[in-house]
């Protein structure tokens, strides 16, 4: 069977949320037909909006070191659970970053096969700037207006109790809710959860647009690779 890498910590829920979702995607009788995975939580990774949009210390080495470690543990597949990540992962050298896989590119080409014209964007400040999803696809990516991005999203993300947070308040949730609906209402035709933490934030709707789970997507892409049997509930 293939093995794994899950590179985690930023934030740790992302990498839980990961595994959750893998678990419960997978036919696994015994403990002996469930994937062999190597999770690095590095906890050390420097915060990458704060280093994309105010140039503060940079998460590259701590990336990095986390890929080398890896790939030094003999994994088939590597997975970042952080999709800002990728910003970083996409400045590395072939070698390091050939085995990895990309949420980013298997969300987009899904959405753009069916014919989707206008997506929604829901992601940290840090996601938008480093345009990982603009710069990638021709459909029209739509987002927050600044204000709602800043005093709504992310606070809600960042406060005390936010959705980085191993406690998450109801105020977090509440704050994710009123940007989702804000996105929802520019007649978007889908939501593109764009960060780990969005996913945590919309497990507590309950909405009748369709959203598209990145992380949910990740998971999916490493079932087929790893030859790995669905169960027939998602």
């Amino acid at each position: 069977m293939k093995k794994l890498g899950i590179i985690s910590g930023m934030g740790t829920r992302a990498g839980l949320y990961f595994m959750n979702k893998l678990i419960n995607r997978i036919e696994a009788p015994t403990d002996q037909d469930f994937p062999e995975f190597i999770l690095h939580n590095n906890s050390k990774v420097p915060d990458r909006t704060l280093a994309i949009v105010y140039g503060q210390e940079s998460p590259k080495d701590e990336i990095e070191k986390s890929i080398k470690m890896m790939h030094s543990l003999g994994v088939d597949y590597i997975v970042l659970t952080c999709i800002t990540s990728y910003y970083y992962v996409n400045q590395l050298d072939e070698k390091l970053k050939k085995n990895i896989i990309n949420p980013i590119e298997i969300t987009l080409k899904a959405l753009e096969k069916k014919g989707i014209k206008r997506v929604g964007l829901l992601a940290t400040t840090g996601t938008l700037k480093s345009r990982l999803f603009h710069d990638q696809t021709h459909m029209e990516i739509v987002t927050l207006d600044a204000t709602t991005q800043e005093d709504i999203l992310m606070k809600g993300i960042y406060m005390k109790g936010g959705l980085k947070s191993s406690k998450i308040s109801q105020e977090a949730f509440s704050l994710f809710k009123q940007a989702f609906n804000a996105l929802k209402e520019q007649q978007v035709e889908v939501i593109i959860g764009g960060c780990s933490e969005m996913q945590i934030g919309y497990e507590s709707l309950q909405t009748d647009i369709v959203y598209v789970d990145t992380i949910s997507m990740l998971v999916e892409e490493v079932i087929t690779k790893m030859d790995l049997k669905r169960t027939n509930e998602k």
